[in-house]
């Protein structure tokens, strides 16, 4: 007599077990379906940057001034022309904004095998001729350890900076640009 009742139970389990698994299946679907289409620039190199980089290989120009503007299409696009050439960096169409009081950016990054849209912004301020970054918002669809992984390695990547040939000597942050000024080290 305990065999019927045996068997309505496994039929329970396997309807609860479809339900379930539907739900999962239709909240990655909104999840994966709410993500904004790409923002796609033309992966191009600023003109400025490239010059500044060819003069600082053509020789010995140690001590001289540098100075590079770049507008927020121009970040962009250099950018993407970097990550182009780096495609171990999970990260894709980026797009900038620069206001007087911070820089924003957003794209879409592969987390975990899937692509998801992140953004946030930061203020960026220049401490002994390097860049210091203080994260303002940071949007990852991620719990609380990882995401602060990510801040940290984050954080561990803006320090090579140190390694550039370049120090900073200011930064003039405006309304969709900003103007970098430096000297060769």
């Amino acid at each position: 007599m305990n065999l019927p009742k045996l068997s309505y139970l496994k039929r329970m389990n396997f309807w609860i077990a479809a339900v379930l698994i539907g739900a999962n299946l239709l909240a990655w679907t909104d999840l994966l379906l709410a993500a904004p289409a790409p923002y796609v620039v033309d992966p191009i190199q600023d003109p400025e940057i490239v010059t500044l980089l060819d003069y600082i290989r053509s020789g010995d120009h140690s001590g001289e001034t540098w100075e590079v503007t770049l507008t927020e299409l121009e970040a962009e696009q250099t950018i993407t022309w970097y990550l182009q050439r780096y495609p171990q960096i999970p990260f894709e169409h980026p797009k900038v904004t620069i206001t007087s009081n911070y820089a924003a950016g957003e794209g879409d990054a592969a987390i975990a095998g899937l692509r998801v849209h992140v953004g946030g912004k930061a203020r960026i301020t220049l401490v002994e001729g390097l860049p210091r970054i203080e994260i303002l918002e940071l949007s990852l669809p991620v719990p609380g350890p990882i995401r602060e992984a990510i801040e940290h390695e984050i954080q561990i990547q803006l320090r090579r900076a140190d390694l550039l040939p370049v120090r900073f000597t200011s930064a003039e942050w405006r309304e969709g640009e900003v103007i970098v000024r430096g000297v060769i080290r």
